[in-house]
């Protein structure tokens, strides 16, 4: 209930828009209160043309208006009553939309706040918790909870406030007109009561069980749309279909199992309400035959009685619907309350610009237990092109993500220019640093647009420059619209050596004076290759780099060469000094196939983490 009552933060800045709902809220409930009133006189006084009785406990102005329609002939009275029930119902049904419109608006206004709070606090989030979490997880949160958040407020909210009010004006009616026969018939509010707890407990835990299921179909759906490539080419489209069937299936059950139990309540509902409604409709029936009530007073107590029966309902309803409310509620504030484990210190400075030497200081680190860096010191002096070779998991790209601080050793330092990466602001420190992956991320948006992520100020030309150093304007010139030209979902309508081109072009546009390139030329064919090889040449100049590179025309750019293998620099040279010293070196280059040593039968490809 906890996780419930915190969605009345963000409520907070919408109340203003709430406000309005509740008041025509009140104004619409106090003219059903009035529809029902009308019973009275309209059957008394105009069908059996019987005096409305004025009593001591009414006010002045009512009793006043009692005998104003005493006064009035039948004939009269028709012609009013003709003119006054649609102008009744004109002003409660635009009340009506008045109140759904606003709760609707106010509704959507505060899940636009809760999905860009739970956005923003996914791009904070470091990314040791996005690599734990499933991408389709995360959309079903950010989607499907706060959808059922939204139909709660739009659906439970305005229940919670306007079935109250209902309620009060037709208990005020049926109390004052028979007190006694009122309570009689509310015997069975405790039996509504119990059935709701008891189906509202269950309806929780399948709630809970939907929200999962729901984030495996969006990971599965997710999954199969980035593999398609593969899917098809391995044939395994029976496979994926079977898969997303089993997933489906499961979905289709919860939610079977969900809406069985919130269409129970229903029909149980109104069956105990219907014994109440007959015991009145017989003992009312009993009062007007003995003349001790009139058929005015017995329809408008009728009438009231059956029209408290639909805002029990909707309460009784409305307690299932905030069970799966609280259930999205406590995932979406799982989310919220996480920490990031990258955090800046609260007093964190601006880092100046780098100017001497990058220190890694005894530096481990482990990922779930399990250590991926053991001890490693290295200084790389400004300027110096440094390339981190090694087998697979020995640890070279964590190495190179401290640099960013994308993670925090867990002990020792990394230091630039002797200061303490954890005691500088993230911005300071990332501005400072280009990275290009081996898997390249470009968005839905145009060449221009991509290219900017490295500058946002950089104007046209200084793209066009970028681009030339990373050998990508020439095929950016042959798009239909050149610089304007649209790439696609993740960069799909371009090649992968394209895609490549790009991401190093806007690294260049950064202008920074450290530079990461993880597998950089990776995905770029022999010609694309060489190009961007003698690109970096030029690129590299007066830089400080660290290259992760498999292929060794990449590698040979380095001044200096570092072997890591289980975590530990266990070699470091020029590519000269470790072919003569390094058998793990020396493999390396053998794989390659570039070197003079490579021996008949050697394996022909590149290691995937070398």
């Amino acid at each position: 209930m906890r996780a419930y009552f915190r969605l009345f933060q963000f409520i907070k800045p919408h109340l203003g828009v709430f406000g309005v709902a509740v008041l025509c809220m009140v104004g619409s409930t106090i003219l059903n209160g009035v529809q029902v009133g009308a019973f009275i006189p309209l059957i008394d006084r105009v069908a059996n043309d019987r005096a409305l009785p004025t009593l001591a406990w009414f006010p002045g102005w009512l009793n006043g208006l009692i005998l104003w329609f005493n006064s009035l002939p039948q004939r009269t009275l028709v012609n009013l009553f003709a003119v006054a029930i649609p102008v009744l119902f004109l002003f409660k049904s635009l009340l009506e939309f008045l109140q759904t419109f606003f709760m609707s608006d106010a509704s959507q206004r505060v899940v636009r706040d809760l999905r860009q709070k739970m956005f923003d606090k996914f791009t904070a989030l470091s990314l040791d918790y996005h690599h734990r979490q499933p991408t389709g997880s995360t959309m079903s949160r950010i989607m499907y909870d706060t959808g059922i958040v939204q139909n709660s407020l739009i659906e439970g909210l305005t229940d919670l406030v306007y079935q109250p009010f209902q309620i009060v004006i037709y208990l005020a009616i049926v109390l004052r007109i028979n007190w006694a026969l009122a309570l009689m018939t509310f015997v069975v509010i405790p039996l509504i009561a119990l059935i709701t707890l008891w189906i509202g407990r269950l309806l929780k835990k399948y709630s809970r069980q939907a929200q999962v299921v729901m984030g495996q179909l969006h990971s599965t759906i997710l999954e199969s749309i980035t593999g398609i490539q593969v899917i098809q080419a391995f044939q395994m489209e029976r496979d994926a279909r079977v898969k997303f069937a089993s997933m489906n299936e499961r979905s289709y059950r919860i939610h079977r199992k969900i809406q069985k139990r919130m269409n129970l309540l229903t029909p149980m509902t109104d069956f105990l309400g219907a014994v109440g409604a007959s015991f009145v409709f017989w003992y009312g029936c009993r009062q007007v035959l003995e003349g001790s009530m009139t058929l005015g007073t017995f329809t408008a107590f009728f009438a009231a009685m059956m029209f408290l029966i639909r805002p029990f309902k909707r309460l009784a309803k409305l307690h299932s619907v905030n069970q799966q409310t609280i259930a999205a509620a406590t995932r979406i504030f799982e989310i919220l309350d996480v920490e990031p484990t990258i955090m800046e210190h609260p007093k964190a400075k601006t880092l100046p610009m780098f100017r001497r030497e990058i220190t890694y200081d005894k530096v481990s680190f482990q990922y779930d237990n399990q250590p991926v860096l053991r001890g490693v010191s290295l200084t790389i002096p400004r300027a110096e092109i440094i390339a981190l070779v090694g087998p697979s998991g020995g640890g070279k790209t964590t190495l190179a993500n401290l640099l960013p601080r994308f993670f925090d050793p867990t002990s020792g330092r990394v230091l630039l220019d002797g200061v303490d990466l954890r005691h500088v602001t993230l911005s300071s420190l990332r501005g400072q640093i280009g990275l290009v992956t081996q898997e390249t991320t470009l968005f839905n948006d145009t060449v221009r647009a991509n290219l900017a992520v490295g500058n946002p100020s950089a104007s046209l030309s200084d793209m066009v420059e970028a681009a030339k150093v990373a050998n990508a304007h020439a095929f950016i010139s042959r798009m239909p619209k050149g610089y304007d030209t649209v790439v696609g979902e993740r960069g799909s309508l371009l090649s992968g050596g394209e895609r490549q081109r790009l991401s190093i072009a806007r690294a260049m546009l950064k202008n920074p004076p450290i530079l990461i390139l993880d597998e950089a030329t990776s995905q770029l064919d022999a010609e694309s290759e060489r190009l961007i090889t003698e690109a970096l040449e030029r690129v590299c100049q007066e830089r400080t780099v660290v290259l992760i590179a498999h292929r060794l025309s990449t590698v040979r750019l380095a001044h200096r060469i570092v072997v890591i293998q289980e975590g530990r620099i266990v070699e470091q040279g020029s590519h000269e000094e470790l072919l003569k010293t390094s058998a793990l070196y020396r493999r390396f280059c053998e794989l390659q196939l570039m070197h003079p040593m490579a021996k008949l039968g050697e394996p022909h490809h590149v290691p995937r983490d070398l």
